[in-house]
């Protein structure tokens, strides 16, 4: 889905979608764009329930990131705390581009944080971090599903091209599970908890999900704390199941930025 031409305004296309999933835009609401410009997403209404609308645009249809939104309404359970999908929609312009849009139902919460790490300490209760810890544990027990991986095999063979501390190590991973694959502060909410923006989702290595949003807590110390302790109390293996080995004695965890993902070798922390 990637391209080297720049995407279009996308507020033509945005407003199309409104009008074809009879969605009323709020009046003096900016739409706000994402994903380097392929997306633009604002506050719609659509018979007296609030939702969200977002489009997309690529270059072609396919592909885990297009077709993981639809796939994770319908194959993941409602147990799961996330905003329901109410409609989508496709289509094609004169250029070849491909159009997708999504309605979703509004947030019911805030969310977390305004970028994926921490400026702030988070403030939930005892009963959020249960939640959360519930809502992964039914995730992670799901089947791993076929033809979506966060990251492969081969991906996780090249990490010691870039952390010399792990050449010779064995790097395979025993034991894959079904995972958000994008679990940070912005796509969690609280009162009540929802997780969004699951169009990348697949199988991971166990822990994955717990290891990406302890990178992005670390400069919030006590909530990665939290955090370390959401995965001891949903599944503790013994350290011969980890998956990629105890990667953070080797390689300590830095402050990942907003615009990138956090240290892909840190899944292990919490396998």
């Amino acid at each position: 889905m990637t391209s080297s031409k720049p995407f279009p305004d996308l507020t033509g296309p945005w407003h199309r979608a409104a009008r074809e999933l009879a969605a009323i835009p709020e009046l003096g609401e900016r739409l706000r764009a994402g994903m380097g410009g392929r997306t633009l997403g604002g506050p719609v209404t659509i018979k007296d329930v609030q939702g969200w609308l977002r489009v997309m645009a690529a270059p072609r249809a396919g592909g885990k990131i297009w077709e993981g939104a639809n796939l994770a309404d319908a194959l993941l359970p409602k147990e799961i705390p996330r905003p329901a999908l109410l409609g989508d929609l496709t289509w094609n312009d004169e250029n070849g581009l491909v159009f997708q849009a999504h309605l979703w139902e509004r947030l019911e919460g805030e969310a977390l944080s305004q970028t994926p790490d921490l400026d702030i300490p988070i403030s939930v209760t005892d009963q959020w971090w249960n939640d959360l810890r519930t809502a992964l544990d039914r995730l992670h027990r799901l089947p791993v599903p076929t033809g979506r991986q966060v990251m492969t095999q081969d991906y996780i063979d090249r990490i010691p091209r870039f952390i010399p501390a792990l050449q010779g190590r064995d790097l395979t991973v025993e034991r894959w599970e079904t995972s958000h694959g994008d679990l940070h502060w912005a796509n969690l909410t609280a009162d009540p908890l929802q997780i969004i923006d699951w169009e990348g989702w697949g199988s991971a290595p166990a822990g994955y999900d717990a290891a990406v949003l302890h990178a992005y807590s670390l400069t919030e110390p006590a909530t990665a704390v939290r955090v370390r302790g959401v995965r001891r109390r949903a599944r503790q293996p013994d350290r011969a199941s980890r998956p990629v080995g105890d990667l953070r004695r080797d390689h300590p965890s830095r402050r990942p930025r907003p615009s990138s993902r956090p240290p892909q070798t840190s899944c292990s922390t919490f396998g």
